[in-house]
This record gives structure tokens, C-alpha cells and sequence, in this order.
């Protein structure tokens, strides 16, 4: 297996457990909205590696979610400041699929088609005689 897709699948899992670890133990009640809204990101994510295979536009649709992700986590959850610390559930995953994601996405694509194609350059072809 590739180390994209293996990376790939990698955040995938961190943003499932993540978006359920908050939706079913920190949440006061379990909200199947706030849950999908919260995994979103993730499922986009998914369909890119699954359905369009293509790992490298998934790590980098998803490399800024999970960072923004821990960090929400983080200021939310362990070291609240404010009171509306809790809107940043509701905003980091606007922010990512309206922003992140799509230019992650387009960058990771981007990138693994150099990729593809440095490799393909580099194939030394026999001449023919």
C-alpha cells in the first residue's frame, strides 16, 4: 500500500473517532446532525480516496482539517477561555469545507499528478532496432 493512501486512510480514522468521541461522550446528548456536520470534512475525504482514488488529494483536503480539528479539540474541551470557545464546533467545520478542503484537495491532487508523471518520465525506454 502506497504511504498516501496509508496516510489517507490515517486522518480518516483520527476525524471518525474524533467527531464521535465529541458527539457521543462530550456532548450532552447525541445529535446525529451535529455529528455528520462535524464529520463532513472526513466524508469528503472518503469519497475522494474510495470512490475517486485519490490518496494524495486526500491527505491534502484533510491535512488542515485535522490540524484545525486538535486545535478545536484542544481550546474546547481542555483549556477553554471563553464562553464561546463551543461555537468553534460549529464553525471549524464550515471554514474546512468551504476553504480546506477544496484547496487542500485540488493541491494534493495537483501534486500527485507530478508525481505520476516525474515517474513516468523517469521509466527508461529501450530503444528499438
Amino acid at each position: 500500500m502506497k504511504t498516501s493512501t496509508i496516510l489517507a486512510c490515517v486522518f480518516l480514522a483520527f476525524g471518525f473517532v474524533l467527531q464521535t468521541y465529541v458527539a457521543v461522550f462530550e456532548s450532552s446528548q447525541f445529535s446525529l446532525g451535529f455529528w455528520l456536520w462535524g464529520l463532513s470534512p472526513y466524508l469528503i475525504g472518503t469519497v475522494l480516496l474510495l470512490f475517486l482514488r485519490q490518496p494524495h488529494a486526500t491527505v491534502g483536503a484533510l491535512l488542515v482539517p485535522v490540524v484545525l480539528d486538535i486545535g478545536n479539540f484542544y481550546s474546547v474541551f481542555i483549556a477553554p477561555r471563553s464562553s464561546t470557545a463551543a461555537l468553534g464546533l460549529l464553525f471549524v467545520p464550515l471554514w474546512s469545507l468551504l476553504v480546506f478542503v477544496p484547496l487542500g484537495g485540488f493541491i494534493g491532487w495537483w501534486v500527485g499528478k507530478r508525481l505520476r508523471g516525474t515517474a513516468l518520465s523517469n521509466k527508461t525506454i529501450e530503444p528499438t532496432r
